[in-house]
């Protein structure tokens, strides 16, 4: 049971890694680009996306390290709830379509693997020495 904890742990800590590290290059690339985000699934117009882009990724960012580090661990499953909630919002009760199966089958498949990131978050309340 100790090593089915240590692999969700990993494999939280990576995803949540990978996600703050792309919304901050979505920002990046945005920011150099002049371009506009439109990413109104997840609740952000394109006039508040840049800065709500860059601010998911500091916060997701910290609160990935703080954990990891076992700095502050609390805050940690609230950030990985909060991107389980955008994946599901985002992929599946906005007005998003999908251009075919296997599409829909990532979408399925990255909220699966949000959803089980959060539950290595909450894995890693119980967990009492570092990584």
């Amino acid at each position: 049971m100790r090593a089915f904890g240590f692999l969700l742990r990993v494999f939280s800590y990576l995803f949540h890694l990978a996600v703050s590290f792309f919304f901050l290059g979505l920002g990046i690339v945005s920011a150099v680009s002049s371009t506009a985000l439109h990413l109104d699934p997840i609740g952000l117009p394109p006039e508040k996306a840049l800065v709500g882009v860059f601010a998911l990724g500091v916060v997701g960012l910290f609160s990935t390290l703080l954990a990891l580090f076992g700095v502050f661990r609390y805050l940690f499953p609230l950030w990985a709830a909060f991107v389980v909630w955008l994946l599901f919002k985002g992929f599946f009760l906005s007005a998003v379509t999908f251009s075919g199966p296997a599409t829909f089958r990532w979408a399925i498949l990255l909220t699966l693997g949000g959803l089980l990131a959060f539950i290595g978050a909450v894995w890693t309340l119980r967990q009492r020495g570092r990584l």
